[in-house]
């Protein structure tokens, strides 16, 4: 048998290039830009690796669906991937480099999709077809789900894996998303934070008014929005709604430590971002991201910025927020308690509206298959992963843990500054290629079960 690491050294280029056909595809969901071609890539790839491959309509994007192993295989192992990728506008958000031409300089490879998503489900795949290629049959059975709505909420996903229970029994859940830690530190990530994508929408009169002649009369939405947003969270950044909020959060004690226990690179988060993080230590930096509820205005829009001055009250306002869920929060109970808050504080003249929200997930930092994950990781990464409790991020997880009632595992495989959703997204050629390593890795540990 060809060993892991001579096998992936050699066909590095070959796989590297696999990434930058499929980044070339601008797979957006939001638009259906290029969704036909990359299922049609997909579909393509997977049958020449061996897989028996369906593809499902949905009422939005199709979901790509490949089985591959045997069939009376004693184990099998459930991954997954999102193969459309977040808007990207060359012009407007300052790329270096055109989002839908991939280029490689040095370890970077540049280009919408080569972190988030792309580059992590297709090291998967490789790894998978490179064992059949160097090794022969598979060990085990393996399902893999490619989605097309992840980044606009995949809502069709949890009909779909309600609907294909017995399609998808497995006996573990492991795929790759998010980031790494700095320093290109692996990381199992036992759980994600939710979302609830929120839009809120203030109204006042039925036309703009001159600020003079009625300035101090007329309702002003413009001020009741920021009013609204500003007393649904304190300077600190603590979500102060209740029902929603800090106090109804339960953090278990082995969550509490392991936090704690979590290295923080202080200066890699500041060079990341430019600034300083706005919470003090270690502990406080990683209970923040992964366990405590965020709130985020992500836009907010009313009156005129264009050259110089106009004094008018704008008859409305607009802003639109995300908050990250934790723990047991259900997104339905959160949203009604946003609007009760609203409504509580005589916000009446305000409609908060539902985009999109998934609910938080989490497994047992105990669970029996994080020796199995870690150390094939830590082989073909060549150095110990942490184990954290959550991904900051989100991710549709909850569809394997809730509806499935499987252990999951995320092995996240794009660098701490991937840039995901934003300009001049990248990974890197060496990420890539241990995380085909580690893949290969957990078929042999998983096999040898």
């Amino acid at each position: 048998m060809v060993a892991i690491d001579d096998a992936v050294r050699d066909r590095a280029d070959a796989m590297v290039a696999t990434l930058l056909e499929s980044v070339r595809i601008p797979s957006v969901s939001l638009t259906g830009e290029g969704i036909a071609e990359e299922v049609a890539f997909l579909t393509a790839r997977l049958e020449h690796w061996g897989f028996e491959v369906r593809v499902f309509p949905t009422d939005r994007q199709p979901i790509v669906y490949g089985e591959i192993g045997p069939k009376d295989a004693a184990f099998t192992w459930l991954s997954y991937g999102h193969y459309d990728v977040y808007p990207a506008d060359a012009g407007a958000e300052g790329w270096k480099t055109d989002p839908w031409q991939p280029v490689v300089d040095g370890d970077r490879i540049w280009g919408r999709g080569t972190g988030d998503n792309k580059g992590q489900h297709l090291a998967l795949l490789h790894a998978i077809a490179l064992w059949r290629e160097t090794r022969g049959e598979l060990p085990i059975r393996i399902k893999v789900i490619l989605e097309g709505d992840e980044e606009t909420g995949s809502r069709p996903l949890p009909a779909f894996v309600e609907k294909h229970r017995d399609m998808l029994r497995a006996d573990l859940c492991c795929y790759s998303d998010g980031p790494m830690f700095p320093n290109d530190q692996p990381v199992l990530l036992m759980g994600v934070r939710g979302v609830l994508g929120l839009e809120f929408a203030a109204t006042g009169a039925k036309r703009n008014l001159h600020s003079g002649n009625f300035g101090g009369v007329a309702p002003n939405p413009t001020l009741d929005l920021i009013h609204l947003l500003a007393e649904m969270v304190d300077r600190e950044g603590r979500l102060r709604v209740p029902g929603a909020g800090y106090a109804d959060v339960t953090v278990t004690p082995s969550e509490a430590a392991a936090v704690q226990a979590l290295p923080l690179d202080l200066e890699g988060v500041m060079a990341s971002m430019g600034v300083a993080p706005t919470v003090e230590g270690a502990g406080a930096f990683h209970e923040r991201l992964m366990l405590r509820p965020a709130f985020n205005v992500s836009g907010f829009a009313s009156g005129y910025t264009g050259p110089g001055h106009k004094t008018i009250i704008f008859r409305e306002a607009l802003a639109k927020a995300d908050i990250r869920l934790v723990g047991g929060q259900d997104p339905a109970a959160v949203l009604a308690a946003v609007r009760k808050f609203a409504a509580d504080r005589g916000y009446a003249n305000i409609e908060i509206r539902e985009l999109k929200s998934t609910p938080a997930s989490r497994t047992s930092l105990d669970d029996p298959f994080v020796p199995v994950v870690k150390g094939a990781v830590a082989k073909g990464f060549g150095r110990e992963p942490l184990v954290v409790p959550s991904l900051g991020g989100t991710t549709p997880d909850y569809v394997f843990t809730r509806i499935l009632g499987l252990p999951s595992i995320v092995v996240p495989l794009a660098p701490y500054d991937e840039n995901n959703h934003a300009p001049n997204e990248s990974t890197k050629v060496s990420l890539y290629l241990a995380g085909i390593r580690a893949g290969m890795r957990l078929i042999e540990a998983l096999g040898a079960r």
